[in-house]
């Protein structure tokens, strides 16, 4: 068996940090604790995390403007956040938390097998399990979060890519929307509709070539591998 993955618990509550973080440590993972979200940062700078557990409201900054210091830059994550939350999310929260690049929601106090069973969940589904794939001059590379069409580096966010490789997973066969949403956004809440749809407009724009990803009216969309 390989190194336990590492992850990085993000909560301005030293108590409900240090309890968060011995369950995920008695369930074999190796766990560090930041305080707020400057020192998750910093935390992240000296070493990157295989997720993380993100509280949403701290007092130096809340998830999302975390989540976009640690998009900065290559404007993608390289690992599943999970946002933390004491009160039930709004959907405006979660719908903002999700397009900045988390992967999941869960309220304090979640059954702990519920909570092991969501990160056990994202770090299977997040993580570096496949190698490239390949479909004529295109390659993607999850493990990497890159992909490139003739050796051209396509400037893909991380939802973008993640929505390119499901379709280019099943060349030919129709992905609905629904499971793009459910995979790539990990999330089945209809109000994602358009962002899926903006995402696969950008794949497209990023690809600079018509015929790689056809739409199919009222159910989702079918990738075509282009000579």
């Amino acid at each position: 068996m390989g190194a336990p993955a590492r992850l990085l618990v993000v909560d301005d509550e030293p108590r409900s940090a240090e309890v968060t973080a011995e369950l995920l440590r008695r369930a074999g993972y190796t766990v560090d604790v930041a305080l707020s979200g400057s020192d998750a940062l910093a935390s992240v700078r000296s070493g990157t995390p295989d997720l993380m557990l993100l509280d949403y409201e701290m007092p130096d900054m809340d998830a999302p403007e975390v989540l976009d210091q640690l998009r900065s830059g290559a404007d993608r994550l390289s690992f599943p956040v999970i946002i933390l939350t004491g009160a039930r999310p709004s959907p405006g929260d979660q719908v903002l938390s999700i397009e900045r690049g988390a992967a999941d929601y869960i309220a304090k106090g979640t059954d702990r097998q519920v909570l092991l069973a969501r990160v056990r969940g994202a770090l299977r589904d997040r993580g570096p399990s496949h190698g490239p794939l390949v479909r004529g001059r295109l390659r993607i590379d999850l493990s990497r979060m890159s992909a490139t069409l003739d050796r051209r580096d396509l400037k893909l966010e991380g939802r973008q890519l993640m929505a390119l490789q499901i379709l280019a997973e099943r060349p030919g066969e129709v992905v609905s929307r629904n499971e793009l949403l459910e995979r790539a956004w990990g999330t089945n809440y209809a109000g994602f509709e358009h962002s899926v749809e903006q995402a696969v407009h950008e794949v497209r724009r990023a690809l600079g070539e018509p015929g790689w990803i056809e739409t199919v009216r009222g159910i989702g969309y079918r990738f075509v591998t282009q000579a």
